[in-house]
This record gives structure tokens, sequence and C-alpha cells, in this order.
């Protein structure tokens, strides 16, 4: 008994003595204060020099670096939505920038506002120097017409009035005239050699486009209109057909038929100008009420055509005016058959056509307008 008390004594007092000790270490530890100088100093030296130190000390640069960018790019990116803002157009995330006027505010520094108003200023000068065409129509008290193929129109259709050109005749060159014999008298006797003829005597609006085709002129031999106007593209095509349909069908199939070659020539030829050409009168010896060869019904069918210029790419052309006289017959001076001019006489056709010449604007890589004369070389 004595003896397990007095190896517990031994090993309290051992205890107290650790405790001791280690209560004095500590007090003399935070006592020195040389000493702790002396490991701080140790301790910032081994960061400069160590290797783990400075990659320590780089990636806290680049941390700080990180979020000094961070703030300047947000700030440059709120600054930039509010010039945006302020100018009138929409950007950022914001909705309240959606909806902005955008003709506050142009003078944007990047040239942006700049490019607008030089593309405005373009549009507005092609369409000044391209400005739509008006057919105007003469109306007078109709006749009581008792016949199945046509009625008297009550208006007689003019020439599209437009800001026409007078050309050369190297302005035909791009061009096809479909028709009937009185193209084909265009094709014999007006000189216009630069241009494509695809036309027969008895040739309708019906026909035109069909699988018997029609003549090409310049070869002699039956081609298919369809193919040709999908195969070579031209700049004008003049159009006269209405004489051998006088009867035929109605009116209101004519100008039915009409506008459906017009819309197929159109699509096969987007660039090309489309002149639609009334028919002649004839005589007075060939008008004849009691059937339905007579100018009542010419005038009928070239009111109908007449509908379909447009005055922008589809223009109207009437030249019975150079060839009828005061009564509106065809002048009997100027045919061998009431229907046919001599042969000296197109010439007169030819300068018409020259008198009324459109050129067709566009816009060139560089913002410059270009005509249709301009691609006429040959003079």
């Amino acid at each position: 008994m004595k003896k397990t008390e007095k190896k517990t004594n031994n090993q309290k007092k051992k205890t107290t003595r650790e405790a001791s000790e280690q209560k004095s270490w500590k007090d003399t530890l935070y006592n020195c204060p040389y000493f702790l100088l002396l490991v701080a100093s140790t301790v910032v030296a081994m960061l400069c020099s160590d290797e783990i130190g400075i990659n320590l000390m780089n990636r806290g640069q680049s941390v700080a670096a990180k979020a000094i960018l961070t703030n300047a790019t947000t700030n440059e990116i709120e600054a930039s939505e509010a010039e945006m803002t302020d100018a009138g157009i929409p950007g950022g995330d914001k909705a309240g920038d959606v909806g902005k006027n955008p003709d506050e505010g142009c003078n944007v520094e990047d040239g942006v506002g700049q490019k607008q108003e030089g593309a405005l200023v373009q549009t507005e000068k092609r369409e000044e120097t391209q400005k739509r065409g008006i057919t105007r129509f003469e109306y007078y008290e109709p006749q009581h017409i008792d016949s199945i193929y046509y009625s008297d129109a009550g208006k007689v259709a003019m020439t599209t009035e437009y800001d026409y050109k007078i050309e050369n005749t190297s302005y035909f060159n791009d061009a096809a005239f479909l028709g009937d014999s009185r193209t084909l008298g265009i094709a014999d006797y007006a000189g216009i050699d630069g241009a494509d003829f695809y036309c027969d005597s008895g040739m309708t609006i019906f026909k035109l486009l069909g699988e018997d085709g029609v003549t090409y002129q310049k070869t002699g031999h039956k081609v298919d209109l369809k193919q040709v106007l999908q195969e070579k593209q031209y700049g004008k095509i003049y159009i006269m057909l209405g004489m051998n349909e006088l009867g035929y069908g109605n009116t209101e199939m004519y100008l039915k038929q009409y506008r459906e070659v017009v819309e197929q020539i159109r699509e096969w030829q987007p660039d090309a100008i489309i002149y639609i050409m009334a028919n002649l009168h004839v005589s007075e010896i060939k008008n004849n009420p009691e059937t339905e060869f007579n100018n009542i019904n010419i005038n009928d069918k070239n009111a109908a055509s007449a509908l379909l210029a447009n005055g922008k790419d589809i223009f109207y052309l009437d030249c019975n005016p150079l060839f009828t006289d005061d009564n509106g017959f065809l002048n009997a001076d100027l045919t061998f058959d009431g229907v046919h001019l001599y042969a000296q006489n197109y010439d007169v056709w030819r300068k018409f056509l020259l008198e009324h010449g459109v050129e067709r604007m566009e816009t060139g890589e560089n913002g410059t307008v270009r005509t249709d004369n301009d691609r006429n070389t040959v003079k």
C-alpha cells in the first residue's frame, strides 16, 4: 500500500515539473523580442528566395491583376452600353435598349452613322434617276357593241409618261422583238440590225410560247422561244401582238394570256426592260364595223395590254399618232394594203423607238450609278 502511494506521488511530481518547464519555455519565447524578430526575418528570407515562396507571390499578383482587369472590363462594358443607349443603338442585354429611335445620335465615332447616311443618299439618287412612269388614258363616250369578241373600251391608252432617253441604234444590240407581220416589217425595213427578231405572219399571244415555235429572222428557222429566253439574256424585249387575236376569244382572254406571257418572260428575263407596243390601226377602207376587224376592237386590245405597264420595267408605247389621220385611221398614203406600212415608213418607227429609250439603273461596287447605256460601247 505504501509502495503504491509513493509511486503515484512520484508521477504527480514528474507531471508538475514538465508543465513548469513547458511554461518556462513559452514565457522565455514571448518575453524575448529579439528572438521573435529573428524568426520573422528568417521566414521572410525564405519566402523571397524559395521557389515555393516566389510562386505564391506570383499567384497573389495574378489574382490581384485579374481582379483589376475584371473591374476595368466591367467598367468599359458598362460605359459602352451607356454610349450605345445614348446614341439610340440597341446593344448589350438590356431590354430597354431595344426599340430606341435609330435617328437620334448619329454622331457615332465608328462611322456607322455616316455609312448609313451614304447608303441612303445613293438609294435616293437611284430612285430620282429611275422614277416610275405613268400610263394615262383619254376617255370618251363608248358605243354599244354587240359582239362576243370585244367591246368599246371607252378610253385610249397613251404612251407611258417617263423621262425617256434619246438613244442610237446600238441601244438595240441586246434587244429582242416578238410579234407578227408588223414586227416582221420592222425587222426587214427599220434598219435595226443589232436586235434579234422572233416573229411570224399570223402570230398571236396564244401561240408565242407554244410548241410550234417562232421564226428567228437571222436564220429563218423555227426556234422554241421558251428555250431561247431561258438561255440568252436580253436588256430589252419589245412585244407587239393583237391583230390576229381580233376574232379569237375576247379581250378578257387576250389580257389574261398577255399577262401570263409577260410574267413568264419576266421570270426568265429578270433584268430586261419590257416594251408593250400598241397595235397599229387600220385604214378607213379596212375598218369594218360589221366584223371584228376594226379600230374599236384594236383599241380595246391596246387599252387592255396597256394595263400591264408599271412604268418601272414595263412600258407601253403607242406610235399610232405618227401614222393615223385626224379620225384615227391609218393614213392611206402610208400603207399599201390598209394594214402594213410602206417600207420607207418604218424609219419613222425606228426613230420613235430610239426616242423612247429606258436606261435601267444599277449600283456598282463603289456605289456609283451605272445605266444600260454604259454597257453599249458600240456606237
